[in-house]
């Protein structure tokens, strides 16, 4: 295995050396505005890297029967559509419905393959996601995709996030001495390393909507997957999900009170206050790492092993961090500036 996670890790970090240069070349540079902070142009297009690098990761677990036919076809058919929606729009920008077409087309790629029955036990009752619950599956696979867009914003924080889901559920399942996807999702950790070598703070390049699009529909796709064949169930997702999704969807709800386009980037959200306030991306993304073993991973084991328990433990989990977008003030626009056109 120490084989195998060396040699994905090598080839993804030679893979973003690659687009860097590329990028580089082109003059490809993501310059100081809303999203990120008071940095130098740094180039952009990173996400191309992990994508191909994880595409590769996914046919080498077919290959090795670690993962099955359907889960890796919804995990490259989904992240393929997105990818290549972004490609398009960095060629020639692309409306912003659209891109929200293409989102459900690569949600709809993963259920295509999710040859899976997903069941979450909810209080004491089992709630059967099938049929009518449907869209429900589809409009959360778009809601991770965006949170991923709203939350690429700092050096090497998305890449971080994405590391800590996946490795937090191989700890857990190690916890219940479940094999299954224990060396699948350890594999799935050596591309994001690789890719974070480069995006580390300060960051030499950044993945683009195109590597936080993909992250976004690949860990909601692992989730799914996850929530049906191991005892890592959906609670537990959420919960690790805590800061990308009270952040996001604090600063989203709290830009709609106030009458801002909902679907403008901005730098309101509090990792980017945080950001600015330190004046420096290690220390946030440093943060996320702190919080999420800390306090959201406690939070997650307890979920898996009183799945009844989700509601609660999920209040609980995100209680401090709405707390600490109220105090930040996370969404409020300043000086009157709605912000950027995606």
């Amino acid at each position: 295995m120490m084989t195998h996670f060396l040699f994905i890790f090598v080839g993804s970090f030679l893979l973003t050396a690659v687009v860097r240069r590329i990028a580089l070349w082109r003059h490809a540079l993501a310059m100081p505005h809303f999203k990120h902070g008071p940095l130098l142009p740094v180039p952009r297009g990173g996400g191309y890297a992990l994508f191909l690098a994880m595409l590769g990761l996914f046919l080498m677990l077919y290959h090795y029967r670690l993962i099955d036919l359907a889960a890796t076809r919804a995990l490259c058919f989904s992240g393929l559509t997105v990818v290549l929606g972004n490609l398009v729009h960095d060629i020639r920008p692309v409306p912003f419905k659209i891109r929200l077409i293409i989102q459900a087309i690569s949600a709809g790629a993963v259920l295509t393959w999710y040859n899976r029955d997903l069941v979450v036990l909810f209080w004491e009752n089992y709630l059967y996601f099938s049929g009518f619950w449907l869209p429900v599956i589809v409009f959360g696979i778009m809601a991770f995709v965006n949170i991923f867009n709203f939350m690429d914003g700092v050096d090497g924080f998305a890449g971080s996030q994405a590391f800590i889901m996946i490795f937090a559920s191989s700890v857990l399942l190690a916890f219940t001495d479940e094999s299954q996807w224990s060396l699948p999702l350890i594999l799935m950790c050596a591309p994001i390393l690789g890719f974070l070598a480069w995006n580390w703070p300060p960051a030499k390049i950044f993945m683009g909507d195109a590597g936080s699009s993909f992250l976004g529909v690949f860990i909601a796709t692992l989730g799914l997957l996850l929530a049906t064949d191991t005892s890592v169930n959906l609670w537990c997702w959420l919960i690790m999900m805590g800061w990308f999704i009270v952040d996001s969807g604090w600063s989203l709800a709290v830009r709609i009170i106030h009458g801002n386009d909902w679907h403008r980037s901005h730098r309101m959200h509090a990792y980017q206050i945080l950001a600015r306030r330190w004046e420096n991306h290690f220390y946030v993304t440093l943060t996320l790492w702190l919080v999420s073993w800390l306090w959201l991973f406690p939070l997650a084991w307890l979920a898996m092993n009183n799945e009844s328990w989700g509601i609660p433990l999920i209040a609980i989990a995100y209680t401090p961090l709405c707390i600490a977008c109220w105090m930040l003030k996370a969404g409020e626009s300043v000086n009157n500036d709605p912000g950027e056109p995606v």
